[in-house]
């Protein structure tokens, strides 16, 4: 039996980012890998990362030439479902080879020093006489180990396989994923048959969930659909678009598919000796179900949490907690908000009445830009105000929509403020926890 000061459970982006976090301040750290090398970090093949994110998260930034690199751009569109009316949103993003980026923060992580086993999978979690959790046990090579740890985390993606193992009042929900809470992605990749079709942004059509990218091919893109229930349903979902969304001719490369968490992240995050994040925690955006920087910004804040209970040899979800509060207030509370509109929206804007709010200027350049940060001004605001006006007097926008609408924009406040008072100790989290249910209740799902 060996003794670590940190044991990760998955050595995806968020656990080779903890790993290296904690690491390079001095402590022991051990992460176990059920997948071999080559295959770790192999759900997809491209995945993106905003420009931004690179420097304010401390992630590495490859560049062409290197083979975690696949292409960038800063057109993105956002389309009415005809494609007659798309918007821009200028945006620099940056596509990377998932598998190679993985290995990549798995060896800058090793750098650090941390140690990666590969091939060992999680079994259970440990604990000591007095009922606390002190490490795992792991099969390898089909010998059955143990390491012990002052603090365990769970970044073993979507089955969440020691978070779903906790005992009963760990503070941490404990539940498994059902087909609802999730998110089902089909990516096609295809090659373009017409050189003017080529790619130098991408197009998002938000009342099908569905989006056109460019690939690592410069003649080649990404055609990808995601929908809530099944596979088979966002099957349908692609067909219902294809009728009306004039693609490039294409010729297909090949498909992959893929599930992501689309729910609320936990409610608590910690326990005593015990963090969640990742797919494990549903740590993804509300927008499009993405985790990689939304898990690596919550781990942001818990390595320097981490870092603390070690030194003032406290790890408790007392010692922890500020992870949670620190979380919750920010990032999760902008995702909180994000989800209750888009529920609201999506859930109530009709076909024409999608078509209508680019049409009208309702949705402007302005208006999407002010999503990365940029300023919106007050002539767009007032154009977009004018434009919802006269679409209810020429009964373009139902008043149904109108009633969703307005429902849905107070339910995003009121869940945005509950997250932004997270309590600042444990104590009072289970009243916060059950106004937060009431509020998700009435929020309801994505249809």
């Amino acid at each position: 039996m060996k003794k670590y000061d940190l044991v990760i459970i998955g050595a995806g982006t968020s656990g080779a980012y903890l790993a290296r976090e904690i690491a390079k301040r001095g402590h022991s750290v051990l992460v176990i890998e059920k997948n071999s090398r080559d295959k770790t970090g192999s759900k997809y093949d491209i995945f993106h990362i905003e420009e931004r994110e690179f420097a304010r998260l401390g992630l590495p930034r490859p560049v062409e030439g290197d083979i975690e690199w696949a292409f960038e751009f800063e057109k993105n569109f956002i389309a009415d479902p005809r494609c007659l009316y798309a918007k821009l949103q200028t945006n620099h993003v940056v596509g990377l080879h998932l598998h190679e980026y993985t290995l990549l923060m798995n060896d800058r992580a090793i750098e650090a020093g941390a140690q990666i086993e590969y091939e060992a999978e999680f079994v259970s979690l440990t604990f000591d006489k007095a009922g606390r959790i002190n490490g795992v046990k792991y099969i390898q090579g089909g010998e059955e180990k143990t390491a012990q740890a002052r603090i365990t985390a769970d970044c073993s993606g979507i089955t969440a396989a020691a978070r779903t193992t906790l005992p009963d009042g760990s503070g941490i929900e404990k539940y498994s994923l059902g087909d609802e809470d999730m998110f089902y992605v089909i990516l096609r990749y295809v090659k373009l048959k017409n050189k003017e079709d080529y790619l130098d942004g991408s197009t998002f059509w938000a009342n099908y969930k569905a989006w056109i990218a460019p690939c690592a091919d410069p003649g080649g893109a990404i055609i990808g659909i995601g929908a809530c229930h099944s596979f088979e349903y966002a099957e349908r979902m692609y067909a219902e678009m294809e009728k009306t969304v004039p693609l490039p001719e294409y010729e297909l490369v090949k498909v992959e598919m893929g599930r992501t968490p689309y729910t609320r992240n936990m409610h608590s995050l910690v326990a005593d000796n015990f963090i969640v994040s990742g797919d494990a925690g549903c740590l993804t955006k509300s927008v499009n179900g993405e985790g990689v920087t939304s898990s690596i910004y919550m781990l942001k804040i818990a390595a320097a949490a981490i870092d603390r209970a070690f030194k003032i040899g406290d790890t408790s979800k007392y010692a922890l907690w500020r992870i949670n509060r620190e979380y919750n207030s920010t990032q999760g509370a902008e995702f909180a908000m994000l989800r209750a509109m888009l529920v609201g929206v999506i859930n109530a804007v009709s076909f024409e009445e999608f078509e209508y709010v680019f049409k009208s200027g309702l949705i402007s350049d302005e208006l999407l830009n002010a999503l990365t940060g940029a300023s919106v001004p007050p002539k767009a605001l007032l154009k977009a105000f004018g434009a919802f006006v006269s679409g209810i007097g020429k009964k373009e926008i139902s008043k149904a929509t109108v009633k969703a609408c307005v429902n849905s924009l107070k339910n995003a406040a009121e869940i945005m403020i509950h997250y932004k008072n997270y309590p600042e100790t444990p104590e009072g989290f289970e009243e916060w926890c059950a106004k937060a249910d009431r509020l998700y209740e009435r929020i309801g799902k994505i249809k």
